[in-house]
């Protein structure tokens, strides 16, 4: 009985080693935003997201004006939401341009490979299982009219949704795993 408990012990650390997370955390003026109901209330003014991600290298992200796109993919999969019928688009390298792809027709992809691969602010950090990175955010792009809005001229909403997406061997988006998802909100 012991060998079975401490098989049984071994076994589900083992698991929880390679538990793939991501944590997100938005911050505005220095200060953690804390959600209400996955409702971020923001000024118009520059904000960032710091991601920590465990054993997860990248992930697909979702960001549109369009509520309904967003409240369609929270869910379980549903192949006829618009981000999950095309392949992501990975941004400007080192986030350049400090900017958010608005997107209704595919999500775009962020990762970190190295330090000279990545789509986040300069110097991220990475130890063998975990990166840690920022993302500031000065404006977003949507990619439907091609043209940047800065944050201070930015009216309505923003949804985001970051998810690990499933493939099959045909690599066919066949699921996904929501990480984060955040309603962006902005008041003058």
């Amino acid at each position: 009985m012991k060998k079975i408990s401490l098989t049984l012990l071994f076994s589900l650390l083992s698991l929880m080693t390679f538990a793939q997370s991501l944590k997100v955390i938005i911050k505005q003026d220095g200060k953690v935003i804390k959600p209400v109901n996955d409702v971020y209330v923001l000024k118009k003014s520059t904000f960032l997201f710091e991601i920590t991600s465990n054993n997860l290298d990248g992930f697909l992200i979702g960001a549109t004006m369009n509520k309904d796109i967003y409240t369609s993919a929270l869910g379980l999969y549903n192949a006829d939401v618009p981000w999950f019928q095309n392949t992501g688009m990975a941004e400007e390298l080192f986030n350049k341009d400090k900017e958010l792809f608005l997107m209704d027709q595919a999500p775009s992809y962020w990762y970190y490979n190295d330090a000279k691969d990545h789509r986040f602010d300069q110097n991220p950090k990475r130890n063998s299982k975990q990166w840690t990175a920022t993302r500031t955010i000065t404006r977003f792009y949507d990619i439907m009219v091609d043209q940047a809005i800065d944050l201070k001229d930015f009216n309505g909403n923003a949804y985001i949704l970051m998810y690990e997406p499933v493939y099959n061997d045909e690599y066919d988006l066949i699921g996904k795993k929501n990480l984060f998802q955040a309603a962006l909100k902005f008041e003058d």
